[in-house]
């Protein structure tokens, strides 16, 4: 009895991950767009080689916009194309040479990604969600201290590859409201006209990488 109720467990389960909702019917399609935003500060007291006590102070804030369109090649399943931009500014501060670094980047990428749905009832869905797309990005850097104060701005040229969760809420046939992360990204950039380059793998999974999304999704 029991093994027969965890087989039955498992093709509900089977059959929630494969049953089309109204929205995710193949044919249907959906455009709309993420946004997400950090703010965050921090204080770090440091010794310098005399002993001395200081302190660094760390602030960020980021803005992150992504609009999207896609269409349901199958059912549950998405293809589309997006544009991400991303604008960032970091104030670094340290006391004891009174050096402040003041950094802004702007970036640009545009590319495919692919959305696969798995319902969980009439009005909820998770989803995972990946995509790839080539972009560019601009940072002006600003390091001032108590003498002198030197500018420097570099272009880069980078590839982004991204993995993240995320569930979405339907509000009604056409509406639906998404919660994702950032998720795992890994970027590969190289500066422009020259041969420096870097690459980075992040994971962003907790309340500062949280994306809020509006989208319309619409019968073939």
């Amino acid at each position: 009895m029991q093994m027969k109720k965890i087989i039955c467990s498992l093709c509900m389960l089977l059959g929630m991950g494969s049953a089309a909702m109204a929205q995710t019917q193949a044919g249907n399609f959906f455009m709309g767009a993420d946004i997400g935003w950090l703010n965050d500060e921090n204080t770090y007291i440091e010794t310098n080689n005399f002993g001395e006590e200081g302190y660094r102070i760390f602030k960020r804030n980021e803005l992150r916009m992504q609009p999207m369109i896609g269409t349901f090649i199958t059912n549950n399943v998405a293809l589309g194309i997006y544009l991400d931009y991303q604008y960032g500014k970091v104030n670094d501060t340290y006391s004891f040479e009174r050096n402040n670094i003041k950094t802004r980047n702007n970036r640009f990428s545009v590319g495919p990604f692919v959305r696969k749905f798995f319902p969980l009832n009439e009005r909820f869905a998770l989803y995972g969600h990946g995509n790839i797309g080539y972009g560019h990005s601009s940072i002006r850097t600003v390091q001032e201290n108590q003498n002198q104060s030197v500018t420097s701005h570099e272009k880069y040229n980078s590839f982004i590859a991204t993995l993240k969760p995320g569930i979405v809420f339907f509000a009604s046939k056409k509406i639906g409201v998404d919660l994702s992360v950032r998720g795992l990204q890994y970027s590969f950039s190289k500066l422009k006209d020259s041969s420096e380059s870097n690459n980075s793998l992040n994971a962003g999974f907790d309340l500062p990488n949280l994306n809020l999304g509006l989208n319309v999704y619409l019968n073939r």
